[in-house]
């Protein structure tokens, strides 16, 4: 079985709330087994929606990634392309400037913090922010030799529940995290803190669709809850 005990983690996130939604089991699993947990956001900006105030601030939102980092207890995080020039416009951005983000950025970067596992959205998800994000990050992890490049031991694409839309047929899951009842509980504890982009009970993004999935992944490994990957490198 393989240990998470002090793995460093780098979760790769277009918007505030995506890492949650995708690797929140996985965050508290590892900072309970004594590692640490970076979370690189690529933007963040105000967004008009279709809840009934009808947009949800750049201001709060960043407030909301303050309480999440605290309550799951990050290591550091960081917006690489902070306010509406940049948000929800991901798929504008040179593909280089992504990657070189990802790969060399300051702070919070593969080259700055070496981390054992890489997490970030699938290539398959509709939102351009997030598969601009994807293909930039899954090339930032491409292999080359260790004394030219580093590369992360585990990479692992998330799954977050608006993925069963898609027009592309999705990565079929190939690894899974178990999780406690512990882990279950703050993921849904986290999300609640990013109260601006919760939405009720029948849509993907509620609290008992995020539940709902982690008993049914579970279910694929015969134990209560679980977060489900598509595992692209697996180094032991």
């Amino acid at each position: 079985m393989l240990t998470l005990k002090s793995k460093k983690l780098l979760v790769i996130a277009a918007h505030p709330d995506d890492e949650v939604y995708g690797c929140g089991g996985l965050i508290n699993k590892i900072k309970t087994a004594g590692g640490k947990v970076f979370v690189l956001f690529l933007t963040n900006g105000t967004t008009k929606d279709f809840s009934p105030r009808g947009k949800s601030l750049e201001t709060e939102r960043a407030k909301e990634i303050e309480n999440v980092a605290k309550f799951l207890k990050y290591d550091g995080y960081k917006i690489a392309f902070p306010g509406d020039d940049y948000h929800l416009k991901l798929d504008q951005i040179p593909q280089k400037d992504l990657i070189h983000e990802i790969e060399r950025g300051e702070r919070i970067s593969l080259e700055t913090l070496k981390p054992d596992i890489v997490s970030f959205h699938s290539q398959g998800d509709y939102n351009q922010d997030h598969a601009a994000v994807a293909k930039a990050a899954f090339a930032a992890c491409r292999p080359a030799l260790p004394k030219d490049k580093f590369g992360p031991q585990i990479v692992l694409t998330y799954e977050e529940p608006m993925d069963i839309w898609t027009s592309r047929r999705p990565n079929k899951l190939n690894f899974y995290v178990e999780l406690s009842t512990h882990d279950v509980n703050n993921k849904l504890k986290a999300l609640q803190l990013y109260k601006s982009q919760m939405k009720k009970r029948g849509h993907p993004r509620s609290l008992e669709t995020i539940k709902s999935l982690a008993v049914v992944r579970g279910s694929t490994i015969g134990m209560p809850f679980a977060e489900g990957y598509f595992l692209h490198k697996l180094v032991t």
